[in-house]
């Protein structure tokens, strides 16, 4: 008996290693990823980081850094390095300028989320796919005669932003897990600050309102922790989970961290998937190992 709890154990484990150390697969998904973030970083830092705003001469090379090495993500220029450089610098202004100076809007989870998603992503070869890393190896390919790089590689970092969604909704979820919000009372604050003098004031702020819609965020949270990491569930939680973001966007200022939720989605889907996926939109049949 002992034996045969033994080899379950181990059958167990080998799954699990497949699973994740191991998981290997096309690198478009993970290229995708890649130039969202880069965009993304633009758009939620651009503002802050820009010269005329800044008040500290340690905003000048910050400034300088949180351009360049989003611009080098984005066109696959040393895409493993910029995309960890960007993750650095997100957390550089995340811990001092956010805990140490106190700068509104800095010391956020969603500024966490995106250094966290940047470093992640760091692990994977995301430059074999539509990068200026892959033009170059495709010319050095031509010129000496090799046969073409795939685009294939290990993709475990992929599995690591995905249990970083699940902890996400876990925790948050965990936040919300209290009478307060459940009979709707901690939403209706956040919305009378919001929704005071709005258009959508008398539907948002009926008490029943406020009950039922804290009610079905706290149990698709606690559900999307689990099943987005389940293949056979994927089909149904994903688009669930997409339109909960849709949702936060249009009536609450979430900022980037929707959009960039719902970039990080691609880390849940077979990369294969993708890959079919974008072929088919080309008009060819793409294959999975992408010679």
């Amino acid at each position: 008996m002992t034996f045969a709890r033994q080899a379950l154990a181990m059958d167990r484990l080998r799954i699990f290693v497949a699973w994740g150390a191991e998981h290997h697969g096309p690198t478009h998904s993970a290229a995708l990823i890649r130039v969202g973030l880069a965009l993304i970083i633009w758009v939620r830092f651009a503002d802050e980081v820009a010269f005329f705003n800044a008040v500290d001469p340690l905003f000048l090379p910050f400034g300088v850094w949180m351009f360049v090495w989003p611009l080098f993500a984005l066109i696959g220029l040393f895409p493993r390095v910029s995309i960890a450089m960007c993750g650095i610098g997100i957390f550089f202004g995340y811990f001092m300028f956010g805990a140490n100076f106190r700068l509104p809007g800095w010391y956020h989870h969603h500024v966490y989320l995106l250094g966290a998603a940047c470093l992640l992503l760091a692990l994977t070869p995301c430059g074999r796919s539509w990068s200026f890393e892959r033009w170059r190896t495709l010319k050095e390919a031509d010129r000496d005669g090799k046969p073409t790089p795939d685009q294939t590689g290990p993709l475990w970092g992929l599995r690591l932003i995905g249990l970083q969604l699940s902890a996400i909704y876990f925790w948050t979820a965990v936040d919300k897990t209290e009478w307060a919000w459940v009979n709707g009372e901690r939403l209706e604050q956040i919305f009378v600050w919001h929704y005071s003098g709005r258009a959508l004031e008398p539907v948002l702020l009926e008490p029943v309102v406020m009950a039922t819609l804290a009610t079905l965020v706290l149990v698709v949270e606690y559900a999307l922790a689990v099943l987005i990491q389940l293949r056979r569930w994927q089909p149904v939680v994903l688009p669930i989970g997409l339109s909960l973001h849709v949702a936060f966007y249009l009536f609450l200022p979430v900022d980037t961290y929707s959009i960039t939720m719902i970039l990080l989605y691609l880390a849940l889907i077979p990369p294969e998937a993708v890959t079919r996926f974008l072929g088919r939109m080309q008009g060819g049949v793409v294959e999975t190992h992408l010679r």
